[in-house]
């Protein structure tokens, strides 16, 4: 871990993250003050949050990919999700201030990380600028946003049938102008996030092509049905 002091480059990303959304840039300095944050880059498979540790910042993704992950009843990993440049993660346990961290976050390559310190919305101080009321409204959205995908998830889990498991991870996807969906992840990282077997994946994605369901395009697929 290094700690770096330029965010002047990383402008257009941050412009962009959910959380600025409706903030002047010229007013950046007061809120990245107001919320104490922090600039540092990670190597490959460096972890960032540990498991069991205090988890105390939420971040941003400036350059690379963060997975968030945690262990299961028996032990294994399983992949909660995957966070590219302009991503943000870990809001909701940021701000809880949760002393016993229930996920672990590694970058999975090189990466730069703004951190957060989420108090002083949380605890309603007083920001010396006047956008609090856009960054409290950006998080509400932010936390309802992962509200949504936690549903998707547990709906995930209760489905017995790989299959269902799949159909709802995909239908929960943006198609693209042609009507592709873009999957964020490997196919080792798409089963640990779907909680299965990598070979058993494999074998049902090869089903659902020969049974013309999905188009698989690298990683990209179409739904035919």
């Amino acid at each position: 871990m290094k700690k770096l002091d330029d965010y002047q480059k990383y402008l257009p990303i941050l412009s962009k993250a959910k959380l600025f959304e409706g903030i002047p840039l010229e007013h950046y300095p007061q809120i990245f003050n107001f919320l104490q944050v922090s600039i540092l880059s990670f190597e490959k498979d460096e972890l960032i949050q540990h498991l069991g540790e205090p988890l105390l910042y939420s971040g941003i993704v400036l350059d690379g990919t963060v997975e968030g992950s945690f262990i299961n009843e028996n032990y294994s990993k399983i992949n909660m999700n995957h966070f590219e440049r302009g991503r943000s993660f870990a809001e909701a346990l940021a701000c809880v201030q949760t002393p016993y961290s229930p996920i672990q976050l590694k970058a999975l390559t090189n990466c730069t990380i703004m951190l957060i310190n989420l108090k002083g919305i949380i605890s309603g101080s007083s920001c010396p600028c006047s956008y609090q009321l856009n960054l409290t409204t950006n998080m509400l959205k932010i936390l309802a946003s992962q509200n949504v995908f936690s549903n998707l998830k547990l709906r995930i889990a209760n489905q017995k049938s790989l299959r269902d498991r799949i159909l709802i991870y995909l239908h929960s996807l943006a198609p693209d102008s042609e009507g592709y969906l873009h999957i964020p992840f490997t196919q080792t990282a798409l089963a640990e996030f779907l909680g299965v077997n990598r070979s058993a994946l494999s074998r049902e994605l090869g089903r659902m092509q020969d049974e013309n369901l999905i188009e698989v395009n690298d990683k990209k697929m179409k739904l035919l049905l």
